[in-house]
């Protein structure tokens, strides 16, 4: 997660009024679409709902964690079968970089060492464990690559949108030659581009129907003074952050599900509990109707993220996890995404 841009109020309005667009099913819906929530924390991913439970009075339908192609990690089978007995989807983050380096280092991982090779039994050894599972695990490989922040981003290799299609086609095509059909893959984009350039624009980066089975959006409220802007005033609604990028989803993959994969807001600026509140009744409302899956991030880093940054933040996030629409299990959530060509 690194600094993130909107893309501007036009496009919240083309997202408001497009077919499928936020509008496209509003109050007159006799019910809420149901969602599915999803949880990050920095803990073993085994323990994290039992946590989530015990503060906030609900089971996630999926936790998810990260790991780095450096630390040369397995996938942490055990875990993942834990989480399905309590019936919880895994949601692996799958970063293609080496934490202990820049993103420009020249010694970093990039698209073109991929699509090279190099990485091959890395990759395949992964897709045996994934494999291993036996159950359906969300892999989102490569997030938010329209951003500047990661050694995979389009604007660190070459400009060229082309190279990490390439490269994320030959990461799926590997782990399914590994066994491992039980892959739902995550392609995921930050909800504003940096820089914002033809280039960078998402979806010349969508590697295809065939290769996606869900399209995922980050983004976050970074209210006033965010470390990389601190005399900024970056209080976005949830409409504000999410609206434009759902736009994009619906158009650049219309038969696929969308799921937020990070999202949350600061304290900073604004009313974080009325945001909550606010997020609560448009979601209600039926809004966005094909995003099915929004993964909070519980953790104070760059901003006090957490739900539990104030207690009347807390309240509201308490009340909106609880709300009957919010209910959806992970055995549902695993059954929402098709697999064209499996």
């Amino acid at each position: 997660m690194r600094m993130r841009t909107l893309l501007g109020a036009a496009a919240v309005a083309l997202a408001l009024t497009v077919p499928g667009g936020a509008a496209a099913a509003g109050p007159g819906r006799d019910a809420p679409p149901t969602r599915y929530l999803g949880m990050f924390r920095e803990a073993d991913p085994a323990t994290i709902a039992a946590d989530v439970k015990s503060q906030y009075g609900v089971t996630p339908a999926s936790v998810m964690w990260f790991d780095s192609w450096g630390t040369g990690n397995p996938f942490p089978v055990a875990q993942a079968r834990t989480l399905w007995r309590h019936g919880i989807m895994p949601h692996y983050t799958w970063e293609p970089w080496n934490t202990a380096l820049g993103a420009t280092d020249p010694a970093q991982i990039h698209l073109q060492d991929i699509i090279d090779g190099t990485w091959d039994s890395y990759i395949t050894a992964r897709g045996r464990e994934f494999a291993a599972v036996h159950r359906p695990i969300l892999v989102r490989w490569g997030h938010e690559f329209n951003g500047n922040w990661y050694p995979w981003g389009i604007a660190n290799n070459n400009a060229d949108p082309t190279l990490y299609v390439r490269a994320y086609r030959h990461v799926h095509d590997l782990v399914t030659a590994a066994g491992a059909r039980n892959v739902q893959w995550v392609w995921a984009f930050n909800n504003g581009s940096s820089p914002d350039a033809p280039y960078n624009d998402p979806a010349a980066a969508y590697p295809g129907d065939a290769y996606v089975d869900w399209v995922g959006i980050d983004g976050y409220n970074w209210g006033f003074g965010p470390s990389w802007d601190p005399a900024g005033d970056h209080w976005t609604t949830f409409d504000q952050t999410f609206a434009p990028a759902y736009a994009k989803a619906r158009a650049v993959a219309p038969h696929r599900p969308v799921m937020i994969g990070e999202f949350a807001s600061t304290e900073d600026g604004g009313d974080k509990a009325r945001w909550i509140d606010d997020m609560n009744t448009t979601l209600r409302s039926g809004a966005y109707p094909d995003l099915k899956l929004l993964t909070y991030f519980d953790l104070t880093k760059e901003e006090a993220w957490s739900p539990s940054s104030s207690p009347a933040a807390l309240a509201a996030f308490k009340s909106w996890v609880r709300q009957r629409y919010m209910q959806g299990r992970g055995d549902e959530l695993a059954r929402i995404a098709t697999h064209p060509g499996r």
